[in-house]
């Protein structure tokens, strides 16, 4: 029988009046955690009341 791990990766945007999502960063990050052995398997966004984006959640697994 397979077994994995998880983890669960927040990230936020950027800046003070505008909110920036860095992909460059995003891409980096996730970029890093293939390397790493994690396979990504769900992206879910955190919305605020106004309507926009708060943060990403990146839930990765990885077999043990």
């Amino acid at each position: 029988m397979k077994r994995f791990e998880y983890k669960t990766l927040e990230i936020k945007p950027t800046g003070t009046w505008t909110w920036k999502f860095d992909t460059d960063e995003t891409d980096k990050i996730l970029n890093d955690m293939g390397k790493q052995g994690w396979e990504l398997v769900s992206m879910e966004s955190k919305d605020y009341g106004g309507g926009g984006t708060y943060s990403f959640y990146y839930t990765f697994k990885r077999e043990i």
